[in-house]
């Protein structure tokens, strides 16, 4: 089954929010809906527009439908994985970033997994317990088992 507008709209709503996605992409994806549909939805034609990024935030949590807020995260959490470089310097910052999916999807869990290796990696950096590499296979692991690889534009 094909995911819903909504699904779509939210993954860039949520990936705008956290800093995964920018206003560029959401526009071209409202494009391609557009250049696909006799009769787009008003919704996704305003996501179509230039506009500032708290309008755009605003415009694609308008697309109507019910998002499966769990696809949402697994693309969102598989877009983590993709684009984390294989260094530890931005660890911290992708953890935040996945608790923040997790909320922001309504993952009490995730978040509870990823605020977990958060909690250790303070420690770890501190080296107080743990180490900053255990932390990056608990999280690289997290993401494999969460995550899946989003969506590419031509297949929406």
């Amino acid at each position: 089954m094909k995911p819903s507008l909504a699904s779509f709209a939210q993954y860039f709503r949520i990936g705008l929010e956290v800093g995964l996605c920018e206003a560029e992409e959401a526009m071209e994806w409202a494009i391609s809906v557009i250049d696909q549909m006799d009769e787009p939805p008003g919704e996704v034609i305003e996501v179509s527009w230039r506009k500032p990024l708290a309008h755009a935030i605003s415009d694609l949590n308008e697309v109507e439908g019910e998002p499966e807020m769990a696809l949402v995260c697994r693309w969102l959490l598989g877009r983590i994985s993709m684009t984390l470089d294989s260094t530890n310097d931005s660890l911290g910052g992708a953890i935040r970033q996945a608790m923040r999916v997790a909320r922001a999807t309504g993952d009490a869990e995730l978040y509870h997994i990823f605020d977990t290796i958060e909690d250790e990696l303070y420690l770890a950096e501190n080296e107080t317990y743990g180490t900053v590499a255990e932390c990056r296979k608990d999280f690289d692991k997290a993401l494999k088992e969460n995550g899946a690889p989003p969506f590419s534009l031509h297949l929406i």
